[in-house]
């Protein structure tokens, strides 16, 4: 139990130091899969994805990731209808990725095979996190001005126009530290699920 609360607390202090020290890298290093899903989404849409990147906060205040695109009402339609422009700042670009590995990594394996398991699955569940939480808020945006383009303005500030805004609302009150324990307790459970079953053969 001593061992388990010590490598929490090391973990946790790890986690704390990437996140203060390496939120701009990581946010550049992480751009063109970010751009990648969102150019995939965007292809569903009358959207056009034209710049993604770390820029210089316009507050003053550190960095963010914006995203700069434009919306139109039809496909073929020649010209833009909007500019969107989206901003995520770089700490919260990297709350899914420590939240997420600080849990897979600190959690007991029973074995060194199932160690290297969880992380061989761990990545391919990662991947699929940053797609339903950085990659999507970055997009609802579009998702919301097309909405606002085919049928006006909500009613009120607190009545979102698309499922798009309900899921980033949800991100930004916290649901990114949720989903990122769930992902993470839920390849826990997977792996150990496997491990005993290749164990039973």
């Amino acid at each position: 139990m001593r061992r388990r609360e010590w490598l929490w607390g090391l973990a946790g202090a790890v986690a704390l130091a990437v996140g203060a020290l390496c939120a701009e890298p990581y946010a550049r290093i992480a751009t063109p899969y970010y751009a990648a899903i969102d150019r995939l989404i965007a292809a569903a849409h009358p959207w056009t994805i034209e710049q993604l990147r770390v820029a210089g906060d316009p507050s003053g205040h550190g960095s963010v990731l914006r995203l700069i695109g434009e919306v139109r009402r039809q496909r073929t339609d020649p010209g833009p209808a909007a500019l969107v422009v989206s901003r995520i700042q770089v700490g919260a670009v990297i709350e899914a990725p420590l939240v997420f590995w600080t849990l897979l990594l600190a959690w007991p394996a029973a074995t060194r095979r199932e160690r290297w398991l969880r992380l061989a699955v761990g990545i391919t569940i990662f991947f699929g996190l940053e797609a339903i939480t950085t990659a999507t808020q970055l997009v609802h945006s579009m998702a919301e001005t097309s909405a606002y383009l085919a049928s006006g303005p909500p009613a009120s500030d607190d009545d979102p126009l698309t499922l798009w805004e309900h899921w980033s609302r949800f991100l930004e009150a916290g649901g990114v530290f949720a989903v990122a324990m769930a992902a993470a307790l839920g390849t826990i459970a997977l792996t150990r699920a496997i491990a005993a079953r290749h164990a039973v053969h």
